[in-house]
């Protein structure tokens, strides 16, 4: 139990580091003292680090099982994994085509973003969120073992808090801008749009 434990403290380390850091009040306070590189340069290190401890909290080294063990090998949860990993970087792909580096990475001050509605982001507001956890979903499909369901849940379940964490920090910065944007877009799924028209009755009177 202490073991499994670990791996959900961890992960929750993780997403205080990289929720913490995109903090509007944190993220400016850092660019103002070490400019836009230097906080880039905090991100990405602090965030490497983070990843890679709740990476090692797992104490899990068998990704070869299939290897050297074939015979515990399910191949129905093995394509099922391998096909919701391969969704995911369809659908990441996809999505960065029309989320550019330079976008994601925006730390001027003089202006905002541009907010991106186009391609997938017409349909979805988040569709990277989406791509990590299918990726996550087929890790645990593959690897269905306790550390690492574990650790994807631990990672999937951080995914959805600092999605709402995110949206909070998009309405500042775009205000009705983006709460117009939420209600065209769902939040990790295409909205079902539903035909409000109703027919007129037909009249059957000459």
């Amino acid at each position: 139990m202490l073991e499994y434990l670990v791996i959900v403290g961890a992960v929750g380390l993780f997403g205080l580091q990289h929720s913490g850091l995109s903090a509007l009040r944190i993220k400016s306070r850092i660019i103002k003292r070490l400019g836009k590189n230097g906080y880039g340069r905090v991100f990405t290190v602090t965030s490497v680090v983070a990843l890679v401890v709740a990476f090692l909290s797992m104490d899990y080294w068998d990704w070869l099982y299939f290897i050297f063990s074939p015979q515990d090998v399910n191949l129905f949860l093995t394509f099922a994994g391998v096909a919701s990993i391969v969704i995911g970087l369809i659908i990441a792909k996809a999505a960065s085509k029309d989320l550019s580096v330079t976008t994601v990475a925006d730390m001027r001050t003089d202006r905002k973003p541009e907010l991106v509605t186009r391609g997938a982001y017409s349909r979805l507001r988040h569709p990277l969120y989406l791509a990590t956890i299918l990726i996550l979903v087929g890790m645990m499909l593959l690897y269905p073992f306790p550390r690492v369901i574990v650790f994807d849940l631990s990672l999937i379940a951080y995914v959805f808090i600092g999605a709402r964490l995110e949206e909070r920090k998009l309405i500042v910065i775009y205000g009705q801008e983006y709460l117009e944007y939420r209600h065209k877009a769902g939040f990790m799924f295409p909205r079902v749009s539903r035909s409000h028209e109703q027919k007129a009755p037909v009249s059957d009177s000459a």
